[in-house]
This record gives structure tokens, C-alpha cells and sequence, in this order.
């Protein structure tokens, strides 16, 4: 049921391919038991997407760097396991302990205080399921730069998720960065209360760019039509194969490792 690639050909550039409003994908999503969802679609890079997104509004472009704590062969990564360490800019900081999975959200674990978010791209779908907390900037900076383990930044509860996921993993080292421009896409532009437009650069010189959206489970399919609707409103086309960034990036990071 996940796996429905549906390829808008011949349709018009912003055509994304998310199945129709009565497709059973949406009942199934609005079912589903997460906490939300997120509406997410690659497009071709190109110069001042987001400010075409944004005309006229005045919004902040917000700096991030992402770390993805990791053997030196990504063995948690390639299971889909991800300890993202992130800087948000101003000195702040703060780590995930995230699980992806396709299939059903109750196959995943949700501890207390977890998130549980479905990604819905055209042609999948992906559980997560995380734990995110704050960390100190100085512990942050001596856990990236390998002077502090990364087991000693994280909560006793994201240590059991992570034992649990993958046990026996101990030194974990920092992959990246992954740098990301992200701009709030303003509701007036775009009619969705919560849509926004990233550009990611990979440490090799790759440029990626996603437009998302992220609404209640019971919102998915009409958030769907609006994406659609917004994005071929701006000629914004989709790339032809449909990943998460994270997916994209874990590619160029094995890669560079030689895995």
C-alpha cells in the first residue's frame, strides 16, 4: 500500500504525483494513530526557489547544520537508525534519536515524550518516530569534534531507544554537515498554515531542495492537493525520484565513505 510511485507524466511541472482525495492511501493515513503528518516533495534546484515561494513576505532564512552521529561505516544509518546532532545557530543546539520504518506506526516503539510523524512523499511513506532534546553548546561542540562521547549528550530515554534499535553500538563518530536554508512559507502565499521551503548543500557540493507541509492526519489528502496546487502554481518541478533528504543525504555520506 506504501509503495504506489504515481508519475504525474504529461501533466503540468508542479504535478507531484500524490494519489487522488478518495484514494485509500488517505483513509489509511488519517488512521494511522501518529501524531502528525508531513506533505513532502524534492524539486529540481534552482536559483531563488524560496524566494519565489515568499514574494513580498517578509520572512528570516534560518541557518542549520546537521551532524549524523554514526559508526564509520553508517552501520545505524543504513538501519534506519539516525542520532542527528544539529545547530540551530545563536549557540543553540540540540540531538535526536529518530527510527524510520515503513509499515504500521504500532510496529515502532514509542517511549514516553517520543514524537510520531508520518512522512508522505509521492510514492511512500515513512514512520518516524523520535526523541529530541536540548544540549549545551559546549557539550554539543566536544560531542562533534569527537572530544566527548555521543552517548554522554543524550537523555537516559534516548539511550534506551537507541540500545534498543541497535544494541552493541558504542563510539559513534560525526558525519557532515549537511547544511539547510530553511524559509517559512507564509499561509497567505500558499494557504497552508505550516509549509515551508529548504535548501540543503552536501558536504560534497550537492544541492538538494524540498518544499514541505505538515497538517493533522485527518488534513493529509486535501493538504496533498494544495501542495500540488501551490507548487504548480510556481513551476516548481519535482525531481524524478521521490526520497526523503535524510535518505539523499545518508547516500552521499556511504559515498564518501567507500561503503
Amino acid at each position: 500500500m506504501l509503495d504506489r510511485a504515481r508519475t504525474a507524466q504529461g501533466d503540468s511541472p508542479g504535478a507531484v504525483g500524490f494519489p487522488p482525495p478518495d484514494d485509500a492511501l488517505w483513509t489509511w493515513v488519517a488512521g494511522s494513530g501518529v501524531d502528525s503528518v508531513e506533505l513532502k516533495v524534492l524539486l529540481r534546484p534552482g536559483p531563488g526557489t524560496g524566494a519565489r515561494f515568499t514574494v513580498r513576505h517578509a520572512t528570516r532564512v534560518r541557518q542549520r547544520r546537521l551532524y549524523l552521529m554514526d559508526t564509520p561505516d553508517l552501520v545505524l544509518a543504513r538501519a534506519g537508525v539516525h542520532v542527528r546532532l544539529r545547530d540551530r545557530g545563536r549557540d543553540r543546539w540540540d540531538v535526536t534519536v529518530r527510527l524510520r520504518g515503513e509499515g504500521a506506526a504500532a510496529d515502532l516503539p514509542r517511549p514516553g515524550g517520543a514524537r510520531v510523524e508520518l512522512d508522505v512523499l509521492p510514492g511512500h511513506a515513512f514512520h518516524s518516530t523520535e526523541l529530541r532534546e536540548v544540549v549545551d553548546v559546549d557539550r554539543a561542540l566536544a560531542c562533534r569534534d569527537g572530544r566527548l562521547d555521543t552517548r554522554e549528550v543524550l537523555t537516559a530515554a534516548q539511550g534506551a531507544l537507541l540500545d534498543e534499535a541497535a544494541p552493541g553500538v558504542a563510539t559513534l563518530g560525526a558525519h557532515g554537515p549537511l547544511a539547510v536554508e530553511r524559509v517559512t512559507v507564509p499561509r497567505p502565499r500558499c494557504q497552508l498554515p505550516h509549509a515551508r521551503h529548504e535548501r540543503c548543500r552536501f558536504p560534497g557540493g550537492g544541492v538538494l531542495e524540498e518544499f514541505s507541509a505538515r497538517c493533522a492526519p485527518g488534513e493529509a489528502a486535501d493538504v496533498a492537493c494544495a501542495v500540488t496546487r501551490f507548487l504548480a502554481l510556481h513551476d516548481a518541478a519535482p525531481v524524478p525520484e521521490q526520497r526523503t533528504k535524510t535518505a539523499a543525504w545518508l547516500d552521499e555520506l556511504l559515498r564518501a565513505a567507500g561503503v
